[in-house]
């Protein structure tokens, strides 16, 4: 294994049927396999490359700890695109504007609660096209998505452009 790329494919086939994560939904912790938790990393790869993502990108990426933080993280190293992690410890929008734009970050994926965060300052930030949002929300602007969305859109390319993810990672 060269890549943790690899080492993932590996691990997800080894213990497929294995809990992966648990993330606590509803006041009960919820258990996703390696399975289930590989295929969301497929799809949502696949929908960021039906949008045009390319090797080098970056994304950056404020979420608390869950299963579509890991999801996202993984399925950008599958794009070969960069993830710029941001800390949810960051309250200063100052640096979170410096951050996303001296990274040069197409993508800002961001949870609900960290939303809030990103919102005052999305106008500022010229290098991004597009926000994508773990959480769904009432409204999105043109340069907004869910990433409900982008899974979908990660199901059409695997359809139409099989065997591209793979060629892609």
């Amino acid at each position: 294994m060269k890549t943790i790329n690899e080492f993932f494919e590996f691990y997800a086939q080894k213990y497929a049927s294995n809990p992966m994560m648990l993330e606590n939904l509803t006041g009960k912790f919820v258990s996703s396999t390696y399975t289930e938790i590989r295929e969301r990393v497929h799809l949502f790869a696949a929908g960021l490359l039906s949008m045009g993502i390319k090797k080098g990108d970056r994304a950056s990426l404020i979420a608390e700890g869950r299963n579509d933080w890991v999801v996202s993280e993984i399925g950008l190293l599958y794009t070969g695109a960069v993830n710029v992690p941001l800390s949810i410890k960051l309250q200063d929008s100052t640096d979170l504007k410096f951050r996303i734009t001296h990274s040069g970050s197409r993508y800002v994926i961001v949870s609900g609660s960290q939303s809030r965060k990103i919102e005052g300052i999305k106008k500022e930030l010229p290098t991004v096209e597009k926000f994508i949002y773990l959480d769904p929300r009432e409204k999105y602007e043109k340069n907004e998505i869910y990433f409900g969305e982008i899974l979908e859109k990660g199901s059409t390319f695997l359809e139409k452009k099989p065997g591209k993810l793979e060629e892609t990672w």
